[in-house]
């Protein structure tokens, strides 16, 4: 209860890259945009973004994966009434890639070569610079739906790239709803202002357990390991819709046995079953986070809630 309780305190209080398509605006440049966001992370900046002009709609439901994710029916319409479509890209959302060709929306794409190698860069830096760069898309429509060619796709849960992705969603509508401007500006700029203020607080209630291994179940959350500096030992599986081997799964149990993993974590999205058996016996703890945030409220604010929501597992579980 201490853990959750100074975890709470410190945070209660609270592009650089991207590429867009601006194809013939088929809305009326004097109502609010409709806008759908692919998953719910980025629907959250989105909503940040947009609190007081229109509430984003997203494309996912809540417990669904980008990662075995087929459109309906009901999606298609959305997509095709949408004014503006905001999505990680093709690494993530290979079932958009057909669609978002054929859509005569604004259409936002996030992850580029810059948010790529801009992990290093200091999140206080946004508060100085802003470049935005347009880069060719380069992907494979065959293969496999989790096959991000090397590239870790998950880029809302750094929050270095979250203010790239805001400051990207926010560079593309001003651009082509500059009437909204002056109170996009204004959300943008308490947007990085938060941010900014709540993730000095998880760095500095994380500096003290960098030394504490746990294992993931889905090997998605390297982005926010690095920025936090916290000690993933592995994962049960890279790809969520393939079983491990039995091999890999005894690896990681030893790992567990030997007090290397005091923790290991678990999705709301996929089975908790064969985490439960790697630390059956073993004083490891369990835990849950879900990196698709789907409990969070919708408003300013919002991708704050969520990465509370998603980091206090991590605190928790790790704390001695």
């Amino acid at each position: 209860m201490r853990a959750i309780s100074r975890f709470s305190s410190l945070l209660m209080p609270l592009a650089l890259a991207f590429s867009i398509s601006f194809p013939a605006a088929h809305a009326n440049q004097e109502k609010p945009p409709s806008v759908v966001a692919s998953i719910i992370p980025v629907q959250l900046i989105a909503s940040d973004l947009l609190d007081g002009i229109v509430e984003p709609e997203v494309l996912l439901p809540a417990g669904a994966s980008p990662h075995q994710y087929s459109l309906k029916p009901s999606d298609a319409r959305m997509l095709t009434n949408a004014d503006v479509v905001i999505w990680i890209g093709p690494e993530l959302e290979r079932f958009l890639v057909k669609p978002l060709s054929q859509t005569s929306a604004l259409t936002i794409k996030l992850l580029t070569e810059e948010m790529i190698h801009s992990g290093e860069e200091d999140v206080d830096e946004h508060e100085h610079e802003h470049e935005h760069h347009h880069e060719e898309d380069h992907y494979d429509e065959e293969g496999d739906g989790h096959d991000h060619g090397g590239v870790d796709p998950h880029i809302w849960l750094d929050p270095h790239h979250a203010l790239a992705i805001a400051d990207a969603i926010h560079a593309a509508l001003v651009q082509h709803f500059p009437h909204l401007k002056a109170l996009l500006d204004q959300n943008l700029d308490r947007f990085t202002a938060s941010l900014i203020q709540q993730d000095r607080a998880l760095m500095s209630v994380f500096a003290p357990l960098s030394d504490r291994g746990f294992l993931v179940f889905h090997d998605a959350y390297g982005r926010f390991i690095e920025h936090y500096n916290l000690m993933q030992l592995g994962s049960v599986t890279i790809n969520p819709s393939r079983k491990p081997g039995a091999k890999h799964l005894g690896e990681l149990r030893d790992t567990v046995e030997s007090s290397q993993a005091v923790c290991v974590f678990s999705e709301p999205q996929f089975s908790s079953a064969v985490v439960a058996s790697i630390v059956a016996g073993t004083d490891a703890k369990v835990s849950e986070v879900d990196p698709l945030g789907q409990n969070v409220v919708l408003g300013a604010g919002a991708y704050q809630r969520f990465l509370a929501d998603f980091a206090q597992p991590f605190y928790t579980c790790l704390a001695p």
